[in-house]
């Protein structure tokens, strides 16, 4: 006779029930903005070939160096042999390297697409939880995908640092309406950023700014300041360094960071300028300022001019948007629910369109990773790499178009120190910077920048100069040709 009373119910079959009604609701609740999300997940996969540039392949080959021990000099190229490496984002190379060892290319790309879609997702979970709807969430999202999507897409170690980012917002956005010390936890988080990517500078900067108009209304209520705000402020300095290159930061810094010399020579770090590709970080700039002026009382001083100083940096240089589009994600949507009324939302319609859209990112998810290494590497074809490293002998010195110096590092090792430069632009001098232009446009003496390198690897619509003096001329082989790279042979 079984010893089980007539009214118990077992805990798995109590809880399963309960399990499907709450994540039910979530969907019927949120259903448009799972629907957006998943999307944008979906296509980012879908378009992982075209999201593997020259910064993906740099970030792999210096975690390949990391694992022989932290770098401090450059061995991997001709301009920059010997001079000092500071590698500021070697954890994040690292973890990518141990990726594509474990999982070859196919791996890094889906946790990449995974780290993007996580940063957005957060930044729309925060927003609800600061007390958005969801349908002003999705359309503030709808516009911020757009504004993301240009540089977010990329894989590179930036990838890693989104959900640092909206962990930091996170904290402060969630201490204004629930202080608790909790609050702390973001000098962790900006030690370890530290060791991730050099916008850890823009999260210590959030949370000093934060603390500083803390102490700042604290003053003006003539009450005695906290330790708190003061913990904050020094503590999120001193995190930035936490570091094996913390005495070498500064420089780094100040080179990368605010020399503003890449502008010139870097597309990314030139000014964000009206166009049609940039047209949604002006909407989402634009839309910003406008909902701060109408419905800006329930906003607090720290968003307000974080939501500025993030537009001033977004126009400051291309790369930037993506903060921008992050930051308004989480911020705006409760500032549009007081210009309009509560929508109605079709509860059923949501949890149809969001099981859909969840199903069809899992059958891309699968897709993408059934496809062969091949797939994404359709703009890096492996007959490229053979016949350069053919062309140059054992010996011989290769001048590379950036978007390829790195990937033939890694492919091929036997490459190290005879390539002219690679990616690591912070290495070379303004002289350097400014010959490789020249080689690209064919002015001053570009031709004797490239002697002494008789392979060249070059990239069509981006090196017109030597692609147009060279190919198809007296003395010079074409040894591979594709649409985006060409590999020539010069007599020495």
């Amino acid at each position: 006779m079984s010893t089980r009373s007539e009214g118990a119910v077992p805990v798995a079959a109590s809880t399963a029930p309960r399990l499907v009604r709450r994540v039910s609701a979530l969907l019927e609740e949120n259903g448009t903005l799972v629907v957006l999300l998943a999307a944008f997940a979906a296509l980012l996969l879908a378009h992982s070939p075209s999201s593997l540039v020259q910064d993906g392949w740099m970030a792999i080959l210096s975690g390949r160096e990391v694992t022989h021990g932290l770098p401090s000099h450059d061995t991997l190229t001709i301009w920059a042999h010997g001079r000092r490496w500071i590698d500021q984002q070697w954890l994040s190379q690292l973890g990518l390297y141990e990726l594509y060892r474990l999982g070859g290319i196919r791996l890094v790309m889906l946790v990449h697409a995974l780290f993007a879609t996580a940063g957005l997702a957060g930044a729309a979970v925060l927003a609800r939880r600061l007390g958005a709807s969801a349908r002003s969430t999705t359309w503030i999202a709808l516009v911020a995908l757009f504004a993301f999507w240009g540089e977010g897409a990329i894989m590179r170690t930036q990838s890693l640092a989104y959900v640092f980012f909206v962990a930091v917002l996170w904290l402060l956005l969630d201490e204004r309406t629930r202080p608790s010390r909790r609050v702390f936890a973001v000098l962790p988080l900006i030690a370890v950023w530290a060791n991730i990517h050099g916008s850890v500078v823009l999260g210590a900067a959030l949370v000093a700014g934060y603390a500083l108009l803390d102490l700042l209304a604290s003053l003006r209520a003539r009450k005695r300041p906290g330790v708190r705000p003061i913990v904050l402020v020094i503590g999120s300095g001193l995190c930035v360094f936490a570091s094996p290159y913390a005495l070498s930061l500064p420089a780094y810094y100040e080179k990368v960071l605010f020399s503003g010399r890449f502008g010139t020579y870097i597309s990314e770090w030139a000014p964000t300028t009206l166009s049609l590709h940039n047209f949604s970080t002006f909407a989402v700039a634009l839309g910003g300022f406008w909902l701060l002026g109408r419905a800006g009382g329930i906003a607090s001083a720290f968003e307000k001019l974080a939501f500025a100083a993030l537009t001033l940096l977004a126009f400051a240089a291309l790369r930037n948007g993506v903060w921008l589009a992050l930051f308004a994600l989480a911020v705006l949507p409760r500032l549009l629910d007081q210009l309009r009324r509560p929508a109605f939302e079709p509860r059923r319609v949501n949890r149809l369109l969001a099981v859909v859209t969840l199903a069809l990112l899992g059958a891309v998810t699968v897709s993408v990773a059934a496809k062969p290494a091949s797939w994404f590497t359709q703009g890096y074809p492996s007959s490229v790499a053979h016949a350069a490293v053919a062309a140059a002998g054992p010996n011989g010195r290769i001048y590379a178009d950036e978007r390829y110096a790195d990937w033939l590092l890694l492919q091929e090792p036997q490459l190290r120190g005879r390539l002219a430069f690679d990616t690591r632009f912070e290495l070379l001098t303004p002289r350097q910077l400014a010959a490789i232009v020249a080689v690209r446009v064919g002015a001053g003496d570009w031709r004797g920048t490239l002697r002494g390198y008789p392979t060249l690897v070059v990239v069509p619509g981006h090196d017109v100069a030597p692609i147009a003096a060279f190919v198809g001329s007296r003395g010079t082989r074409t040894l591979v040709a594709t649409r985006s790279v060409i590999v020539l042979r010069r007599r020495s």
